[in-house]
């Protein structure tokens, strides 16, 4: 069979769906399922799944974020996607992501679709771009090491090929990392013990699933902020982004929308009311599936206190009690983050893969 050339691929806008159920909802569900599809390619497990109830809401427009989504069409089949995904509040960095078939993981249809992904960030102003890839954790003699001298991914890797060949930097490697929520809570329980004793009666826990309780928003607000500006990133350019009680709200609204629970710790410093330390646990519609943990972050002024460790376990504990059907957490870390590595490796979290974060600032 020749081989498909730049002019075979038809490139369009994805139009949202009103709904999942819809006669128009099939390229959006095409989008995801070739996401989930790669992702489980490159990693060798299903941790990654994108559930379509969340992505539809998330991609809509909100007063906050901005998501362009393209497709790539070869006889009228979408052979894959790229997605700009862009933060109002910030003003020079998008991030992206191309996902395609096997077939077409390299050639023709990834060049066109990261030309339409580049080109649509371009369009809006955005000068840095960054994305993330998925890598299977098995060892090989290639490997390709970040900037920061932490962790590596494969050399010769389609996606590792495909971001190099358009002009990415790989500028740092997370750890991907699983908890088995239905083991033993033994480590768990020691850390947490000890660290509660560490941290002293200056700092106290707080928890809750679903919406934010009012009392808590603008704290949380502020935690969330200094995710863009206090975790490590290596070189990467890290804009800070702009959190208020407001969009902490508008956040709830939209995952009870799509059926999303979140499981949030605090740690609150007494002496001042302000948030030292949180940490975030999602998971979609389907509680039979992989919990994923977002945020986790202690506040540089608050360090050496072991609160990491506090909502680290806390929220472990809790969200097993919340949520007994999900089997796992799934967390990314950076490799350089050796502090919370090892919390993790204390707790009970095993390395399942790692990720790449790439960088390409355009002229």
């Amino acid at each position: 069979m020749e081989k498909d050339t730049l002019t075979d691929v038809a490139i369009e806008p994805l139009v949202l769906p009103g709904s999942l159920e819809g006669p128009d909802a099939a390229d959006f569900l095409d989008v995801v399922r070739i996401g989930n599809e790669a992702w489980r390619r490159a990693s060798g497990t299903d941790l990654h799944d994108d559930d379509p109830a969340e992505m539809l809401v998330r991609w809509r427009e909100t007063p906050y974020r901005v998501t362009h989504v393209v497709v790539a069409r070869l006889d009228g089949r979408i052979v894959g996607a790229g997605r700009v995904e862009i933060d109002k509040t910030t003003r020079e960095s998008a991030e992206i992501d191309v996902v395609l078939v096997e077939e077409h993981e390299e050639g023709p249809v990834a060049e066109a679709l990261m030309a339409a992904v580049e080109a649509l960030a371009h369009e809006n102003g955005r000068t840095v771009l960054q994305a993330w890839t998925i890598h299977r954790p098995d060892p090989v003699e290639r490997r390709l090491v970040p900037p920061t001298g932490a962790g590596w991914i494969p050399e010769d890797d389609p996606t590792t090929r495909l971001m190099r060949g358009a002009g990415f930097r790989l500028g740092q490697v997370e750890r991907n990392s699983v908890f088995e929520l239905n083991g033993s809570y033994e480590a768990v329980d020691r850390l947490l013990e000890q660290a509660v004793a560490a941290a002293g009666a200056d700092y106290r826990p707080v928890w809750w699933a679903g919406p934010t309780p009012p009392e808590y928003a603008d704290g949380y607000a502020a935690a969330i902020a200094r995710m863009y500006t206090d975790v490590p990133v290596g070189d990467m350019v890290n804009e800070e982004a702009s959190w208020d009680a407001g969009r902490v709200f508008e956040r709830d609204e939209r995952f009870a929308e799509s059926g999303t629970l979140i499981g949030v710790t605090l740690v609150i410093h007494e002496p001042t009311g302000a948030v030292a330390a949180f940490n975030e646990l999602t998971i979609g519609a389907d509680r039979s599936r992989p919990t994923a943990q977002w945020g986790t972050l202690v506040m540089p002024e608050h360090r050496g206190h072991r609160l990491g460790a506090i909502v680290k376990c806390i929220g472990l504990k809790r969200w097993h009690e919340r949520v007994p059907e999900s089997p796992r957490v799934s967390t990314f870390n950076a490799e350089e983050n050796r502090y919370m590595l090892d919390v993790n490796e204390v707790v009970g979290f095993v390395p399942a893969s790692y990720a790449g974060a790439w960088e390409k600032k355009l002229a």
